[in-house]
């Protein structure tokens, strides 16, 4: 996800009580960054590594001032009125394996928020959750798609190639923009024969 530096605190840091990180459910303890809608994300700034989605904790009750994440966990689980936290896609990148490189192909996968043209490439595991609409992640918010990926042949034939598919998904599914996601690099992780 883009955001403009003006949107962005960096170098932000946390001792380990505040915050847990969304895939783990780990205590996090490092430096991270906060973007203009509220988002805390691992990293000393947006391209610094992963960026994986940190959860804040809430103080429990019987230690006042204090994060018992335990204890959280706990409560929400017999409270019928806490809804179970759900993630939003983090851009993670499918890279291709040597199989997909004999193959001269790979499957790459992407969402688009339903409400706005902003698109971000996740992995096969997300995509999986978003098609099956699991309740751990926010499958109502996105929609999603796999694209075929060549990565053998001419050069220019694989440009084409990809581009042409780009710009066919965009049509068909009114995902307008998307080509220009690409920046025109419809060569990216091309093999020379």
């Amino acid at each position: 996800m883009y955001y403009p530096k003006s949107q962005i605190k960096n170098n932000l840091y946390t001792n380990g009580d505040e915050y847990v990180l969304s895939t783990t459910q780990q205590s996090y303890k490092g430096y991270y960054y906060e973007t203009s809608n509220g988002g805390k994300y691992t990293g000393k700034f947006p391209d610094d590594g992963s960026n994986i989605l940190l959860i804040e904790l809430t103080p429990s009750s019987d230690a006042p001032g204090k994060n018992n994440p335990i204890l959280t966990l706990a409560i929400s689980q017999y409270n019928t009125n806490i809804q179970p936290e759900r993630f939003l896609p983090l851009p993670i990148q499918t890279l291709p394996t040597q199989k997909d490189k004999d193959l001269g192909s790979f499957p790459r996968y992407f969402c688009k928020k339903t409400n706005e043209n902003l698109y971000i490439e996740i992995n096969k595991e997300q995509f999986t959750k978003l098609q099956n609409r699991d309740k751990t992640i926010a499958w109502d918010l996105y929609t999603s798609l796999q694209v075929i990926w060549q990565i053998k042949g001419g050069k220019t034939q694989t440009y084409n190639a990809n581009k042409n598919n780009i710009t066919l998904i965009e049509q068909r599914n009114k995902w307008y923009g998307f080509v220009k996601y690409f920046k025109d690099n419809f060569l990216k992780y091309y093999l020379e024969s």
